[in-house]
């Protein structure tokens, strides 16, 4: 990754993301162990809704990482 070249003003909005995704996999992390434990699956339904929302995240840093390449 270079890091060199992340400008000052996304430093910390790219530390607080970075962050943010920590926490969400450690949350994830307590869902299947909650889950296994209650032996209660979630609702499939909130899988995909979770599941597009993070597509939209990977689509925008996916257009933030193409900037100035077009």
């Amino acid at each position: 990754m270079d890091l060199v070249n992340i400008s000052p003003k996304q430093q910390p909005v790219l530390n607080r993301l970075s962050d943010t995704m920590d926490l969400a996999l450690a949350y994830a992390a307590a869902v299947v162990d909650n889950a296994t434990d209650d032996g209660v699956p979630i609702p499939a339904e909130l899988v995909v809704s979770f599941a597009a929302d993070y597509d939209r995240i990977i689509l925008y840093l996916t257009q933030a990482a193409s900037v100035g390449s077009r």
